[in-house]
């Protein structure tokens, strides 16, 4: 006749003895961690009474209301494990290689998830994603020869973006993922090792024009379309990093996973000459990708070959493809100089073409910002700031040089 209420769950076992693979606190588990694929080893430190529980986990992380169905116990070490020996079964998490769509040709990536019945879905290392693909069709990747430690400088794919970015090993969580402090600030943890590779081989990084010939995202080529012998013109919209890409064809067709041996560079391409700029580089860019090109110069240099632009006229533009900007020897093309010198200075009395409209008005310059546009106070009492040195000119013109 006695009742008790709010037993929590540990305290209860079924009557016919089962429940063998009941979790309790203290017990040795693996678990998903923030539920992604991959098990990590730790220990329950509390059981919520909800189905839910609380892991301690080996390398020092700690997770709380874990779902029971992310959570194992560790007693099948075999299922992780990563011998090269003579078991050949598969598990969530291995290291593999698959032959995409049955058509002979193998790619990396992983097990993210076991169907149970000799089919797996892989998730590989380009961001594809294949479902029930047959056993016959992967094979495991023998060997991590490739180990990296804390302070080793690498690059890696910041958060699977396909993009990678310098930087250092800073903890080895011990389970073949790695925290990453990049060059430009930015912090990850847990990065899976296979998104990670040694810095030595920075060529694949390298902008020089020589390079191997090596095929960049942005680049301009001519592509085999289906290997039917016939080439087309367009450009590298994906690197695949495993030797082939995806094309976005001028046209407006796409093409993916197209092998380096169909592509060619368009040799016409050379005006751009794979040049590099840097902060501050005065330059004419191709505003918007359209054809003709604007005066400005470099306000940030992204490390995949982009770089923002601070046009003259007072625009920004960020991230514009390498092959879209020139270096500007030729200042012809903007000056306007009546003598040797055109050179504004802070304190030169000017006309300045207020807000672009055409008319010219007088004043002086009150600040030089650095970037050939300037501040001007109106001798009317108007101000206006960041103005394009192309709507300026100096009163008086000539040698003279006036200040207050």
């Amino acid at each position: 006749g006695e009742r008790e209420t709010r037993v929590s769950k540990r305290l209860i076992r079924s009557k016919d003895g089962g429940g063998s693979s009941k979790l309790e606190e203290g017990d040795k588990v693996e678990a998903r961690y923030r539920g992604r694929e991959k098990y990590y080893p730790g220990k329950i430190t509390r059981d919520r009474g909800d189905g839910t529980y609380d892991i301690s986990y080996d390398d020092g992380e700690r997770e709380t209301r874990v779902e029971e169905r992310l959570i194992r116990k560790k007693d099948r070490d075999r299922s992780r494990s990563r011998s090269r020996g003579g078991d050949d079964r598969l598990s969530e998490g291995d290291k593999v290689e698959a032959d995409y769509r049955g058509r002979g040709k193998f790619y990396k990536g992983k097990i993210s998830r076991d169907r149970g019945d000799d089919t797996y879905d892989i998730a590989y290392d380009d961001g594809e994603r294949e479902i029930r693909v047959a056993k016959r069709l992967i094979r495991k990747i023998g060997g991590g020869s490739d180990s990296f430690r804390e302070g080793d400088k690498i690059e890696a794919d910041y958060r699977g973006r396909g993009k990678f970015y310098p930087g250092k090993i800073s903890r080895d969580r011990g389970d073949d993922t790695y925290d990453i402090d990049y060059d430009d600030g930015e912090r990850e943890t847990r990065v899976s090792k296979r998104l990670i590779r040694k810095k030595d081989r920075s060529r694949s990084r390298s902008r020089s024009p020589r390079g191997g010939g090596r095929l960049r995202e942005g680049d301009k080529i001519e592509a085999d379309y289906r290997g039917r012998g016939r080439f087309y013109p367009g450009k590298i919209d994906r690197d695949r990093r495993d030797g082939t890409y995806d094309i976005a064809y001028d046209d407006g067709e796409r093409e993916t996973r197209v092998e380096g041996r169909l592509i060619r560079a368009k040799e016409s391409s050379s005006s751009s000459s794979g040049e590099k700029f840097y902060l501050g580089d005065k330059v004419d860019a191709r505003y918007r990708g359209r054809e003709k090109y604007y005066p400005g110069k470099v306000g940030r240099a992204h490390a995949d070959g982009t770089y923002d632009i601070d046009y003259d006229d007072g625009e920004k533009e960020t991230r514009v493809e390498e092959r879209l900007i020139r270096k500007r020897e030729r200042g012809s093309s903007r000056s306007r100089s009546r003598g040797a010198d055109d050179r504004l200075s802070e304190g030169d009395k000017v006309e300045a073409d207020y807000r672009g409209r055409g008319k010219f008005y007088p004043g002086k310059i009150t600040r030089d910002r650095g970037d050939d546009t300037y501040d001007i106070s109106y001798d009317d009492g108007e101000r206006e700031i960041r103005v394009a040195k192309r709507l300026i000119r100096k009163i008086g013109g000539g040698s003279d040089s006036f200040r207050e």
